[in-house]
């Protein structure tokens, strides 16, 4: 039984990728739009082959008629379930990132030139290949009325684990109206997520834990650079609210606006984050560690480098936010 379901996945995805390639872009057409009646439009069809069967037996022109009627509003309504899903056109961003555990929203944004009703998103991970790395808990997303214009909707997904996944194609669906027929399509944005490792607080007990006495803890790596008053450092605009002993009275008194001084004390030695340095523990937890220290460090502005193997930097001494995401993107993929 599995090897027959696992042969017509396989024959399916094939057919779809064909049909319907990746793209950053998709516009709505005949082509890509799948149509078939719900369990209550079979309900209602199997009503209205009964009613025929009865008017043709008794010859009653009377139920022949209304199985006509109901025949012809079954067509109807498939064919508004249709045109409710046209001229509808969808884009998405590539890649997002965040953390394991934590939900990591994916905009969509849905371009329309009319009222559009009924519209439920999914993203439908039975088609990602790493689906027993990743959670099953998914969310989905409706839009009951989608005006015309644009209009964003953020999918939501959560990862149990780190890495870099593709999550698949994104289910777009319908039941407008009455619930007859599903209007759907399977449309691939080529969306992938790059999954960070959970911060985990690093307190200053954990260090015995590792069972070496020159273990580095928190303290002493928010202690080794942050702002002070050792030395001058820059100055920077006014921000109401400073204390005003940070003046620059000499600029303020030449007309040269309004600054404030900031100094900074003296870091000893070059801030470095080693994998080996974390506590005796498994390597998710030491990768947890440096990427909760990694967002401390960037938090407090300080310069640092990351090390997962020995006597090799993965990402060199440098600060700010794109310095953050490559040390967390680093920590990611780290024997992936």
């Amino acid at each position: 039984m599995n090897a027959l379901k696992s042969f017509f996945k396989k024959h399916s995805d094939a057919w779809l990728t064909k049909r319907i390639p990746a793209a950053d872009f998709h516009k709505l057409a005949s082509r890509n739009i799948f149509i078939f009646p719900t369990a209550f439009g079979f309900v209602y069809l199997s009503f209205v082959v009964l009613l025929f069967l009865l008017a043709t037996n008794y010859q009653n022109n009377l139920i022949m008629l209304l199985s006509y009627l109901l025949a012809s509003f079954f067509i109807t309504v498939m064919l508004h379930s249709f045109y409710n899903f046209t001229q509808l056109s969808f884009s998405a961003r590539q890649k997002q990132a965040g953390f394991a555990q934590q939900t990591i929203f994916f905009p969509l944004t849905i371009h329309s030139r009319k009222k559009h009703y009924d519209l439920n998103f999914s993203l439908d991970n039975h088609t990602n290949k790493n689906l027993s790395r990743i959670s099953d808990t998914h969310f989905s997303t409706k839009v009951s009325q989608c005006t015309s214009g644009d209009t964003q909707v953020n999918l939501s997904f959560i990862s149990a684990k780190r890495g870099e996944f593709s999550l698949g194609r994104v289910t777009i669906f319908s039941e407008y109206s009455f619930g007859l027929f599903k209007s759907w399509t399977h449309l691939d944005f080529g969306l992938s997520a790059l999954v960070y490792p959970t911060p985990l607080p690093l307190i200053l007990d954990q260090q015995q834990l590792s069972g070496q006495k020159d273990d580095v803890s928190i303290t002493s790596y928010q202690a080794s650079n942050k702002a002070g008053i050792d030395d001058f450092s820059e100055l920077k605009r006014f921000i109401i609210g400073e204390s005003r002993a940070r003046t620059a009275w000499k600029q303020l008194a030449r007309g040269q606006g309004h600054f404030s001084k900031h100094y900074q004390e003296n870091q000893s030695t070059l801030l470095c984050l080693k994998l080996a340095d974390m506590p005796v523990a498994s390597l998710e937890t030491q990768l947890s560690y440096l990427s909760f220290l990694v967002n401390e460090l960037t938090q407090n502005q300080q310069t640092f480098s990351l090390q997962l193997e020995l006597d090799k930097d993965v990402v060199t001494s440098n600060s700010g936010l794109a310095h953050q995401q490559a040390c967390l993107t680093a920590l990611a993929l780290h024997h992936v």
